[in-house]
């Protein structure tokens, strides 16, 4: 074995030795705590840049998709396909799980 290949070998063995670390019982109700207590809803300028984000992040999919050579139609379907389906989601879910209850 090399000097290198034993300096490696060593650093696995210590690390496979060493404890397995593990998270404290209570982490998921101290982890909701945290997550609720820092959600707040966004503010005019918030919700503007995130729908600035979508839509940049929207048009350069679509240059990247053209450059590969994909058609004007299929990108309108892949872009468009899963914006629709989360419209008809929040449009339905909350008319479903009322019905069921």
């Amino acid at each position: 074995m090399e000097p290198r290949e034993t300096g490696i070998d060593s650093l696995l063995r210590r690390s496979m030795a060493a404890p397995v670390p593990s998270l404290p019982p209570d982490f998921d109700q101290r982890l909701m705590r945290e997550v609720r207590r820092g959600s707040q809803p966004l503010d005019r300028g918030g919700r503007l840049l995130l729908a600035g984000y979508g839509v940049l992040s929207a048009v350069v999919s679509a240059e990247v998709m053209r450059s590969q050579g994909l058609a004007w139609d299929g990108i309108a379907v892949m872009t468009l396909g899963p914006l629709a389906l989360v419209a008809a989601l929040r449009f339905l879910l909350p008319r479903l799980t009322k019905q069921t209850l």
